[in-house]
């Protein structure tokens, strides 16, 4: 008499697949979370570095309201207070230059020519006291907030522009 043997279950080839199966998925699963929260850490210390810097950018301001540009330090820096220690700060104001605009003319077709000579002269003369009044009126400004991370350090530079408006205007080169 033969006996039939009831077969049930899964067999070990079969388990062995399933097992790998979800071993994969599972690594991915990790790897993609572990991606989402390096992120999320990065954006993070990416939000408090640009608030920094802002913050740094308009405290700086507030300090120059009423100065001229000879009165304010070229350049500053240093180490935030608690909780931000870890972050340093650099402040730097530069005059922008502006390049030398050559009056371009010639004289008119047929004109007098002794006078394109002057008005060239004028406009030349012009254009260089407009250039040297927007070089002292004008100031880069740039905060760069940096921190130190793994070997390396990483910066932030935030750059604006500031006017002064009480410039005097000077009419002699």
């Amino acid at each position: 008499m033969t006996k039939t043997r009831d077969v049930r279950g899964f067999t070990l080839l079969e388990t062995m697949i399933a097992l790998a199966i979800m071993v994969i998925a599972f690594a991915s699963i990790l790897m993609v979370e572990s991606a989402s929260l390096n992120t999320s850490v990065k954006a993070r210390q990416m939000n408090v570095v640009a608030m920094l810097a802002k913050n740094k950018m308009v405290e700086t301001e507030y300090k120059f309201e009423g100065k001229t540009f000879d009165e304010f330090k070229k350049e500053d820096g240093g180490q935030f207070d608690l909780p931000y220690q870890d972050y340093a700060w650099k402040m730097k104001v530069r005059e922008v230059t502006f390049p030398a605009i050559a009056a371009g003319g010639g004289g008119k077709a047929g004109g007098d020519k002794d006078n394109a000579g002057d008005s060239d002269a004028m406009l030349e003369m012009i254009t260089k006291l407009v250039t040297k009044f927007l070089s002292k009126s004008l100031r880069e400004v740039t905060v760069t907030v940096s921190w130190k991370k793994g070997t390396g350090e990483q910066s932030y530079s935030l750059t604006t522009y500031w006017v002064d408006l009480n410039h005097e205007f000077e009419t002699s080169e």
